[in-house]
């Protein structure tokens, strides 16, 4: 695989994983376990994707999916705290 296409699956996986970090922070209410729940999953994501794609470095994981990642969980979690 070339790096345009591992970029594209690490994107693609990490903002599935913010909208579902997002659902699980709505789910346990306070906002102390939401973080908690976020970077959890956060990590968990960002070293699968990692080994899976290898790929090393917090560099390029922040690059290629943390950042996107904490934008869609803030997001879905805003859109469906105020539903």
């Amino acid at each position: 695989m070339n790096d345009l296409n591992v970029s594209r699956i690490s994107l693609s996986v990490h903002t599935v994983a913010g909208i579902l970090a997002g659902y699980v922070s709505h789910v346990l209410g306070s906002s102390y376990y939401a973080f908690g729940a976020m970077l959890a999953i956060l990590l968990i994501t960002g070293y699968g994707t990692e080994f899976v794609l290898k790929k090393k470095g917090i560099k390029w994981w922040m690059a290629n999916g943390g950042a996107l990642y904490i934008l869609v969980w803030l997001i879905s979690w805003i859109f469906l705290f105020n539903m």
